[in-house]
């Protein structure tokens, strides 16, 4: 499971991405990724004083360590000299920074490390496929690239735990690129440091601003004075504080309104108990107010400190519109409208004053895994009025007799349609995901006959990109030698089709092959979800490969659909580099030929589906990005069509 920057399972995987991009950037010439691991070592937090190599404990067991070992405090790391105590160690090097309750970590090792890959963008919306992170100088190797210093640059990197030891969690701290721009070179600061929320313990700065030391007089430097406030801050919320169920929410990057200057959606990431100081201990009014929508909540105002708040949701972190919380003392749940720091001693941003109003059920919020959660705290009028709703509602509209039917006129994307082809009623289902209720049985039209011929013309130009997604099921053995075409287009010679066989997939585009030989053995039988990408702006072509396990399904004590995962069965995935973009125009249309299989759910994107969608496209039914689709279909049969390949 990962949690914010934590992951704590092995195969757990994060993508860690830019807040802000980079500009006037010509190459990457050096990175540094520093990663912390916690465990039964690490257990306690520590303080620090500046200028000095010793380091007091609060709850720690510094007697589990041995002098030379080492540590990481903030984004540095330290070798151990001497220990005095469980609560008490000297370091080698001298230490920087004022602090107290800071958590630290173990550097990574042999039995607890990650595997890094990348992907890089222009825009922070099309990337460019995931690559192996490393420091080889050639291409497509992240130093190896040169970038366009007149366009921005955006940097992913996937982080995957490849070893992990029992009761061990490991994190990513901080991400350092040393880049080359066109008025020189200059290095990073941790991109997790998104407003330097901890000087007294990161080196650096978000982003790429340059953190800048001098021994210049200055009169505000009063961090002791400040240290001594936030902990009085802190104690007063953990003595007098209310603990409040919290729900953090982020904005869908990928949902940016820049007319309204906001983001569409939101989805909740993170829950956590947390403690909130109410002003003067007094809750509002109990009485409520009603009107035309509904029961309301008095508003009123609570402060958190962000000591706790970073504390339950990692550094950096605060309140802000659309999260939301159960205060359990008033059986009530509420959500942010508003939130500002507080007026305070030297600016020490100690705490947060939140305005709370009445928690609505926004559709804009994606609960994801914490829909449970939320649910079992409210009480709804669907849930309160709901089954009588429905009642009146079956009532009125009488589906029974103003049922509504697909027609010929209506089918919308399919041209024609062969007369031998069969559509089958079939439930394919993930657990419980319903992938698909029909399917082509593409045996009965012969081999290379057009079955279906789809109304969207077959073309791609070279500052397009393209990704195709279906399921398709073998009805050929393994020794079968012949080649099927899954997809593609009507065109004699040139044009676009995706070929299968028992051995490899075959994409042609324009008369010229690229070959991918998947090495695994298609089963008679068995259900594939096959992924195919066509990056033009970044010279990628990717095949991807993708089982349903049958278990799920299959009924029996042991293998009941519950007890297992929606997790699809990767079999394979491969990206090749083009040399040039791959272009196509025909005149012709997408079509589906007679071949040895079953196949369903055949969809054409106009965007690309990156690595962590892949599961998502493959197990959707009703198609929830449709405006990015020129094609979707679903092998649904309709009462007729507007014409026959071969009709009599």
């Amino acid at each position: 499971m990962v949690t914010g920057y934590t992951a704590t399972e092995y195969g757990d995987f994060l993508i860690a991405s830019l807040r802000d991009p980079y500009y006037n950037t010509v190459k990457v010439i050096g990175w540094e990724i520093v990663a912390g691991v916690q465990n039964f070592q690490t257990i306690g937090t520590v303080s620090t004083t500046a200028g000095t190599t010793k380091v007091n404990g609060l709850l720690t067991n510094f007697s589990l360590f041995s002098p030379g070992d080492k540590l990481i405090l903030g984004n540095s790391e330290y070798t151990i000299d001497t220990i005095t105590s469980p609560i008490e160690l000297d370091f080698i090097e001298i230490v920087d920074f004022t602090t107290t309750g800071l958590e630290y970590y173990k550097p990574t090792d042999a039995s607890n490390f990650f595997d890094y890959e990348y992907r890089w963008s222009t825009d922070n919306t099309q990337f460019s496929e995931l690559r192996p992170l490393n420091t080889d100088l050639g291409y497509p190797n992240l130093l190896g690239l040169v970038f366009d210093p007149s366009k921005q640059l955006w940097l992913d990197v996937r982080a995957e735990v490849s070893a992990l030891s029992t009761g061990s969690t490991i994190s990513i701290i901080s991400i350092t690129y040393t880049l080359e721009t066109e008025s020189g070179v200059i290095e990073s600061c941790p991109q997790f440091c998104v407003e330097c929320t901890d000087p007294f313990a990161m080196n650096g700065c978000a982003n790429i601003e340059v953190c800048v030391d001098d021994n210049l007089f200055n009169p505000y430097n009063l961090n002791k004075s400040v240290n001594i406030y936030k902990q009085i801050v802190d104690m007063t919320s953990n003595i007098f504080g209310h603990q409040v169920q919290y729900f953090r929410t982020e904005s869908d990057m990928r949902t940016e309104d820049v007319h309204l200057m906001e983001y569409s959606l939101h989805n909740v990431v993170d829950k956590q108990n947390v403690k909130v100081l109410i002003p003067d201990n007094e809750f509002p009014d109990e009485a409520m107010t009603y009107d035309i929508f509904g029961m309301e909540f008095a508003e009123f105002e609570i402060h958190i400190t962000a000591g706790a708040f970073e504390a339950a949701f990692g550094v950096g972190k605060k309140p802000r519109n659309k999260d939301y919380m159960f205060i359990p003392i008033i059986n009530r749940m509420y959500e942010i409208s508003s939130s500002s720091l507080a007026d305070e001693f030297n600016a020490a941003s100690s705490y947060w004053r939140v305005m709370l109003v009445k928690y609505q059920d926004r559709s804009s919020v994606i609960k994801n895994q914490f829909e449970v959660d939320t649910d079992s705290l409210i009480t709804g009028v669907e849930e309160v009025f709901g089954e009588r709703q429905s009642e009146e509602q079956e009532k009125d509209t009488n589906p029974q007799q103003f049922q509504t039917v697909s027609t010929a006129y209506r089918d919308g994307i399919r041209g024609f349609i062969d007369q031998n082809l069969k559509i089958e009623d079939y439930d394919l289902k993930n657990r419980w995901t319903v992938v698909s209720k029909n399917y082509y049985d593409l045996t009965n039209v012969k081999t290379n006959q057009t079955a279906v011929e789809y109304s969207i013309a077959s073309k791609l130009a070279s500052s397009d990109n393209l990704a195709i997604s279906l399921w398709f099921n073998p009805q050929f053995e393994q020794n079968d030698t012949e080649e099927y075409v899954l997809f593609g287009d009507l065109a004699a010679i040139g044009g676009f089709k995706v070929y299968v066989s028992s051995t490899e997939f075959r994409v042609n585009v324009a008369g010229n092959d690229h070959i991918f030989q998947h090495g695994i053995s298609l089963q008679k039988g068995e259900w594939y979800g096959l992924i195919l990408n066509i990056n033009n702006k970044f010279l990628q072509l990717a095949v991807s490969l993708y089982r349903l396990d049958s278990t799920n399904n299959s009924g029996t004590t042991s293998n009941r659909p519950q007890d297992s995962s929606n997790n699809l069965i990767k079999e394979y995935t491969t990206v090749k580099d083009i040399t040039s973009q791959l272009v196509w125009d025909t005149g012709s249309n997408y079509h589906l030929r007679g071949n040895n299989t079953h196949m369903t759910n055949i969809r054409v994107f106009t965007n690309v589906i990156e690595l962590e969608q892949h599961s998502n496209i493959l197990n959707q039914y009703v198609v929830r990005d449709n405006q990015l689709s020129i094609i979707i279909d679903n092998a649904i049969p309709s009462l007729g069509y507007q014409r026959f390949k071969n009709a009599r």
